[in-house]
This record gives C-alpha cells, structure tokens and sequence, in this order.
C-alpha cells in the first residue's frame, strides 16, 4: 500500500469513526429505553437542528465510503504481504467501528430486534410457539412486551431463524444467571435498572449474532472474488463492511437478513466451486430464515442448466428438492409443519410500506373506492407476479438463452461468473423496486451482496451507495417530518414523499454519471472530427 495513499485512507477511517461516535451519543442504548416505542425524532428531540445533524452524519459517511472505494488501491495478486495488511485494516476497521454502534439506540432505526428477542424468550421461557402464538397472548408485565412492533400476529420467519433465536435467548439465560443477573422478579423495564439491564444483554447478543454472520459473508465474498479477479478482493471486502448501511442494519438494528445473507452468499461460492447440489441446497435453508431467499432461486437453476446442461441438471434439481423437502420438513415440524405458512403469508400480505404499491393501494382505496380487500389484492399480488416473472425473465435474457443454446456450455471463462453476478444484481433490483410491496431500507443488503462481487463496477462503488444513503435517509427525514410538517399532511403525501426519498438520491447520481458520460463521449467524437 502506497504511503500517500496509506494516509489518505487512514484520515478518512479517522474521520468516519469520529461520526459514528457522534451518531452513538446522539442516540445512547440505555437512556432510550425509558421510551418503549422510541424513533429518532422522539429520542434526539423533533427539531430541524437535530434532523440536520443526522443527515449531516450519513451524507459524510457515505461519502467517506465513496472515497475510500476509489481511494483503495488495487493490490498486487504477487505482494501478500501487502494484501494481508489491506485485509486486517478492513477488518479492524469495520470491528471499531460495530463495536462503537454497540452502544447506540435501536430504536430509531427498527423496533425489529425487540420482536426478535421476545419471540426467543417465547420459545426458551414460555414454551411457546412464535409460529402459531402471538405476543398479545402475554400481558403487559411480561417483560419486554412494551418494545414490541408486532403484537397480533404470528412471527414472518422461518425455522432456522428460530432455532437460531432461540439459541440466543438460552445463551444470554445461562450467562447472566452465571452473573447473577437473572432475576426476573424485578419491575419490568423501564421501570427497573436491572429488567433494562437483561434487555441490554439480550439487544447485543443479537447484534453480535449478526455482526459475527456478516463477517462470514465478508470472508465468502473476499474468497469469490479472490478466486477469479485476486488483487480486487480487497476492495470487495471493504464494499461489504464498510458500507454504511451494512453496519447500521447489523450493529444497530441487528437484522436477521445477516442471518438469510449468510446461506446465499454461501450458496454462490458452491455454485462458483461446482457444487450445485450443496448451492441450491444452501439457498433452501435460507429461505427457512426469509422466504425472499428464492428470488434468487431461478438464476442459480438457469445458471446451472447453462454451465452444466439440461440432463445433469435434471438431476441435480432432483436430489436437491428431494433432500430440501425433507429438511424443510424436519425444520418446520417443531413449530407445527407447514400448516404454520399459510396464516403468516396471509397476515404479512396485508401491509404495505415505502413503496410505488402502496401508494397505487391508497388512490384505489381511498380516491377510486375499491374495497379495501379488492384494492389489497392488486397492490399485493401484482407486484410478487411481476417479481416472479421477472426472476425468469431476467436472467434468460442475460444468460442469452436460445433455443438454439439451451445446452450445456462445455467450457465457460472464469471472467464470465461476472455474467452471474450481475444477473443476481438485476434479479435483486427488480425484487426492490417492483415486487416489494413491504420495503424496508436494509433490504437493499439484499443488491448490495451480489453487487460487491464486481467491486470495481460503477454499480458498486457509486450507485448502491447512493440507493443504500436515501433508504437511510427516508427512514430518518419522515422520522422528523411525521411529527412536525407532515403530520396533519393527506396520507398520499407522507407515502409520495417516503418513495422519493428512498429512490431520489440513486436516481441523481445515476443521471449526473450518465450526463459526465454522455460528454465525454461528445467530447471524444468533435476531437475526432
């Protein structure tokens, strides 16, 4: 690593951890759970000035992140040395900075992880069943039951996430009855230092849990692109960790999708390791985390057909299925089998949040009277047709299937697994933009996976920033703006505005870069003539 750019880097580390410790002490963990349904607004204060300063945090660190992609030199394949020290200042890097959000409020950014450690404590404490009981069976001095977001309705996740809930919810048990810490007997939080004390506990043993996954992911990415484009894996790494969005999701609001990521990503090293049948097995126990794992399902079997053909393929989808079936059913059978699918899938079908699709569900409601059934119906099985379709769609076209070439390639250049990566990156676009009816803004972790595979694409180091900046971003502002400008403002201003926010920021960068293009080009052409 070059010294001048060395110390570039290091200033700009310096800089981006200084921000995280502002964004930490603005919102402090153990003062903010004297209010059981915190946002930022209510936990900094509902002013401009406050609103400001946060936006002012993200935009630098987006814009360190930014720099430090372009700043990061592209390491020799032959100096290992110099690529063992780029690896652990990314790594070190990315510790101090999860490790400072440690102490920093969830709150604001999801009441997510609240639901997490309740539903954990109903399986290991009440032995109930997150699947088929909901938490408004508990009274409200059960502990913990004020933080909830989702009172009346059964968990959205598989078993696999429960298993793994669980686990934790048993580990922090045991560790603080080690400690002395167990005691249940006292006031519920926030009414006992003690009670608040055990949900600290159990609020940073599930972030801890996310951070250690996406660091796995971290090493599965670093070992794809290291296999094809070695002096570039570097860079991948720091695209993963670094980026803004990947630390706040997991550090802060802990989300399982580090959970679901893990087994995806896991499935693309296997599928770029020849193993399909372990790839589409990897990604069926990751639809046991979230379902939205089998957006990606096509792409991998097209993949497949086109690397290996279509009587192998047969084959292998056959044995996957078979061994996926009977570990799906052996997962789902302590929560009650597959019967548990139907009420969560209809329950979760109902809401709709930050989307083009609901802001379509409340002119057909509530502008063109359609029956709120009616109008849920199209706002919801539209987009999920669209996204299914498109999944198919997307990859038959960038995989160039024919049916003149719907055989198997008998050999097929490493440099074009690039083809793969970009298809996953598309299928997840299109999963963001047009069938998540429910969007929220870590699911853009899902683009940003496949993206940091080709970590020296425009994709990856200016335009998922920006599209993972204005998630952020829409979250905070409308956190402000409810409370104070919008919050006597019609409904279709507050979901018009929450879009634009979500996608403005991508959509500004992406235009400046193609109009800088378009000049050049321009400019390249009269210097010819």
């Amino acid at each position: 690593m070059r010294s001048g750019k060395g110390l570039k880097l290091g200033i700009l580390s310096l800089a981006s951890f200084i921000l995280w410790l502002l964004l930490a002490k603005q919102y402090p963990l153990a003062p903010s759970l004297d209010e059981p349904r915190a946002t930022w607004a209510s936990m900094a204060g509902a002013t401009w000035s406050n609103a400001i300063y946060h936006l002012l945090i993200y935009i630098g660190l987006f814009l360190i992140y930014v720099l430090v992609l372009r700043i990061l030199p592209t390491s020799d394949p032959e100096d290992k040395l110099v690529k063992r020290r780029q690896n652990w200042l990314i790594i070190l890097t990315w510790l101090v900075f999860s490790g400072v959000l440690l102490f920093a409020a969830p709150a604001g950014e999801s009441h997510d992880i609240f639901d997490y450690l309740f539903r954990g404590r109903m399986i290991t404490e009440y032995n109930a069943n997150p699947l088929v009981d909901i938490p408004d069976d508990f009274d409200l001095s059960t502990p913990f039951t004020r933080y909830l977001a989702w009172r009346k309705y059964v968990d959205t996740y598989g078993p696999v996430w429960e298993f793994s809930s669980a686990a934790i919810a048993n580990g922090v048990h045991y560790v603080t009855d080690k400690f002395g810490w167990w005691d249940e007997n006292y006031p519920v939080c926030p009414k006992s230092p003690e009670s608040c004390r055990l949900l600290i506990v159990y609020i940073t043993s599930y972030r801890l849990l996310e951070i250690a996954l996406t660091g796995i992911s971290g090493w599965l990415i670093y070992r794809i692109v290291e296999n094809t484009h070695s002096q570039l894996a570097p860079m991948a790494l720091a695209a993963w960790l670094l980026n803004p969005l990947t630390l706040i999701s997991t550090a802060v609001g802990g989300h399982n999708d580090a959970v679901m990521l893990v087994f995806v990503i896991l499935s693309w090293w296997l599928l770029q390791r020849r193993r399909p049948i372990l790839a589409l097995l990897a990604l069926i126990v990751g639809a046991h985390v979230k379902l939205t794992a089998l957006i990606w399902l096509p792409t991998s079997a097209l993949w497949i057909i086109w690397r290996w053909g279509w009587r192998r393929t047969l084959k292998i989808c056959l044995i996957s299925v078979t061994i996926g079936v009977v570990i799906s059913w052996l997962f789902y059978m302590p929560f009650g089998g597959w019967q548990t699918l139907p009420q969560m899938l209809s329950e979760r079908s109902k809401f709709l949040a930050n989307s083009f699709w609901r802001i379509l569900y409340h002119q057909l409601n509530y502008r063109w009277n359609w029956s709120l059934e009616n109008a849920r119906q199209l706002s919801t099985i539209l987009p999920s047709v669209l996204a299914s379709a498109g999944a198919f769609i997307v990859p038959l076209w960038m995989f160039n299937f024919r049916p003149k070439r719907w055989r198997r390639v008998e050999t097929v250049d490493p440099n074009q697994e690039v083809i793969l990566w970009h298809t996953l990156t598309a299928v997840s676009m299109l999963y963001l933009l047009v069938g998540s009816f429910w969007f929220q803004h870590w699911y853009i972790l899902w683009a940003l996976a496949p993206t940091v595979l080709m970590p020296n694409s425009h994709l990856t180091r200016s335009t998922l920033p920006w599209l993972a900046f204005g998630a952020l971003s829409s979250n905070l502002v409308m956190s402000f703006l409810l409370v104070t400008l919008l919050k006597t403002s019609p409904r279709l201003l507050r979901y018009i505005s929450e879009v634009s926010m979500v996608w403005g920021p991508v959509l500004i960068a992406s235009s400046i870069y193609l109009l800088l293009q378009w000049r050049g080009k321009r400019r390249s052409v009269l210097q010819v003539q």
